[in-house]
C-alpha cells in the first residue's frame, strides 16, 4: 500500500514510469520487486523525486530518482548511495552502457525500467572491478568458480565493501516437474526455480541458502554442509546443488507413490468414494448397517527409506472418530521418536 501511495503523490506525468517499475521490473538473481521510499526530510519537490530500493547480491541499494517538472521530457537525474559509482563516467561510457538514458523516450512507460536495468548491469561491472583490485582469497575463489561448467558470470552477483566481500550464486536446480505436482500458489510465489547461495568472505565457513517461497514450501528446512567439507567454492557449489536436486527428486518420487496408492484405494472402493484429490480421499463405508466416513490423507514418513505402518487394535463403536484421532497422534509421535513404539513395523516388501 505504501508503494501505491508514493506513486499517487508523484506528478501525474511521471507516474507511468513508476507504475511500470513497481509492477513489472524484477531485478537480479533474486527476481525481487523494486520498492519505493519517500526521501525523508524533503518537502520541496516531493511530487517529482523518490528513492528506489533495489535488490542486489542480497543487499538493498538505495538510489534516488529526481525528475524535473519544468522539463518533463528530459530524463531524470540519479543520486547513488555509493558516491564512487559513476563518478568517472564519461560520454562514451554513457552512450555505450546506458543507451536508454541517452536516448530517453518520454512517451514510453518502460523508459525508467530500461535505464534501471542498464544501471544495475553497470553496477555489477563496477563491483567486479573492485573485486579484481583485491588480492584476496575471495578473488581466487570467484575465478576458480567460473571454471566450473555449472556456473557462469551471469549466475553470480558480487559485492565488495570495506573488509567484506560477498557472492550471491544461482544454483542449477532441476524443478521442471514440480509445477505439475505443486501448482497451487505458484501465481503468488513466482520464480519457482530460484535457489541462491550467499557466501561471505573472509568468514566463509558458513554459507546461507536462499530459496524462493515456492521451493521453501516444497523442500522445508535444508541443513547445509559446512564449507570446509568441500574446501573451495568450486566444489561446494556442486555439492549443495546435488543436495537440493536429490531432495527435489525425493519429493517427486514420494508424490508419485502417494498418487499411486490413492489410485489403488479409489479403484478398490470405487462405489464408496465421496470425494478425492491428489493426496486425500473420503470414503463412505458400511458394515452391518453401521455407516461411517473414512477420511484418508496420505503423507510420507520412513525409517531407512522404508515406510512405517501401525496395526490398530479393534476400534470401538463409541467415540470412533475421537479414537482414530488419538491413535493418529500417537503414531505421529512414535514416528518422531517421542513415544517408544510397540506396534510400528518396517515394511520390507
Amino acid at each position: 500500500m505504501e508503494n501505491s501511495t508514493i506513486i499517487s503523490e508523484i506528478t501525474p506525468v511521471f507516474r507511468p514510469y513508476l507504475q511500470c517499475l513497481y509492477q513489472d521490473l524484477e531485478l537480479g538473481l533474486s527476481k525481487a520487486k523494486v520498492e519505493l521510499e519517500r526521501i525523508s526530510g524533503s518537502f520541496e519537490g516531493i511530487d517529482c523525486q523518490l528513492r528506489l530500493v533495489l535488490p542486489y547480491c542480497s543487499k538493498k541499494l538505495k538510489w534516488e530518482v529526481i525528475f524535473d517538472p519544468n522539463t518533463p521530457w528530459f530524463p531524470p537525474d540519479f543520486r547513488f548511495d555509493d558516491e564512487n559509482f559513476m563518478s568517472n563516467a564519461n560520454e562514451d561510457i554513457l552512450v555505450k552502457e546506458l543507451p536508454s538514458l541517452c536516448n530517453w523516450n518520454a512517451s514510453d512507460p518502460k523508459a525508467l525500467c530500461d535505464v534501471i536495468s542498464e544501471l544495475i548491469k553497470l553496477y555489477k561491472t563496477y563491483q567486479m572491478q573492485k573485486l579484481n583490485d583485491e588480492d584476496s582469497r575471495a578473488t581466487f575463489e570467484y575465478n576458480a568458480l567460473l571454471g566450473n561448467i555449472l556456473t557462469t558470470e551471469h549466475d553470480v552477483e558480487v559485492w565488495v565493501g570495506g573488509n567484506l566481500i560477498q557472492f550471491l550464486i544461482k544454483l542449477k536446480v532441476q524443478t521442471s516437474k514440480l509445477p505439475d505436482l505443486y501448482n497451487e500458489g505458484t501465481e503468488i510465489n513466482p520464480g519457482i526455480d530460484t535457489a541462491l547461495l550467499l557466501v561471505r568472505y573472509p568468514n566463509s565457513t558458513n554459507a546461507e541458502l536462499i530459496l524462493s517461497p515456492f521451493l521453501s514450501k516444497v523442500l522445508g528446512n535444508i541443513t547445509l554442509p559446512l564449507m570446509q567439507q568441500a574446501g573451495v567454492l568450486m566444489d561446494y557449489v556442486p555439492m549443495v546443488t546435488n543436495l537440493l536436486n536429490s531432495k527435489i527428486q525425493d519429493v517427486i518420487r514420494n508424490d508419485k507413490l502417494k498418487r499411486e496408492l490413492l489410485a489403488q484405494l479409489i479403484v478398490k472402493y470405487e462405489g464408496a468414494v465421496l470425494e478425492h484429490d491428489a493426496t486425500s480421499a473420503a470414503l463412505l463405508l458400511e458394515i452391518n448397517d453401521f455407516h461411517w466416513i473414512l477420511q484418508i490423507n496420505i503423507v510420507y514418513h520412513s525409517t531407512k527409506g522404508k515406510p512405517k505402518s501401525k496395526v490398530l487394535p479393534n476400534c470401538p463403536y463409541n467415540n470412533f472418530e475421537g479414537y482414530i484421532e488419538q491413535q493418529i497422534e500417537i503414531f505421529k509421535n512414535e514416528c518422531k521418536g517421542i513415544i517408544p513404539s510397540s506396534q510400528v513395523l518396517n515394511i520390507d516388501n
